[in-house]
């Protein structure tokens, strides 16, 4: 049955243990990681200057009332770079992974939204638009577009540049 399956650590004991992983092979690896740490915090800091504040202002004005929330039908989890992003930036590390196997719903999910920091939540989660938020962003300027679709990218690349680095010195 597919809600059998199960996703990356979805396990709580998989989870504690990846994540204790990473985190000891960054201690370990500490001065040869200076560049994937680089390349969180540039990601840290595009997330809350040209990101978040964006992503505030379309959930502010379409979540409240979606007839069909994402948050209730999303498959999410934290995934790899998530976790490396979370690790090497010092975020908190959610206790659990966000799912633990499809058909069920994110278990950070309140009656409010998201009860995860904005800057511990899974990319996924982080960049997902709806279609009225698309809306809404194509009737902005084309200068708050592009800076925000160049975010995206440099987000993108960032969290790529962290991961391979991170493969590159610990193996």
């Amino acid at each position: 049955m597919a809600s059998d399956i199960y996703l990356p650590w979805g396990q709580p004991a998989a989870w504690r243990e990846a994540n204790r992983t990473v985190e000891h092979l960054i201690r370990l690896h500490d001065p040869e990681l200076k560049a994937a740490a680089v390349a969180a915090v540039k990601i840290q800091g595009l997330l809350a200057s040209e990101i978040f504040p964006l992503m505030d202002e379309l959930c502010l004005l379409t979540c409240s009332h979606c007839p069909d929330p994402c948050c209730l039908r999303a498959m999410v989890w934290i995934d790899f770079q998530d976790m490396l992003f979370l690790h090497l930036s010092g975020q908190i590390i959610p206790p659990t992974q966000l799912m633990r196997k499809r058909g069920e719903t994110c278990a950070y999910l309140g009656i409010r939204g998201c009860t995860l920091p904005r800057m511990s939540r899974s990319w996924v989660c982080t960049r997902y638009m709806c279609p009225p938020q698309m809306a809404i962003l194509r009737k902005k300027t084309s200068g708050v577009q592009k800076a925000f679709e160049t975010a995206i990218l440099e987000v993108k690349r960032a969290r790529k540049e962290a991961e391979d680095e991170f493969i590159r010195v610990v193996r």
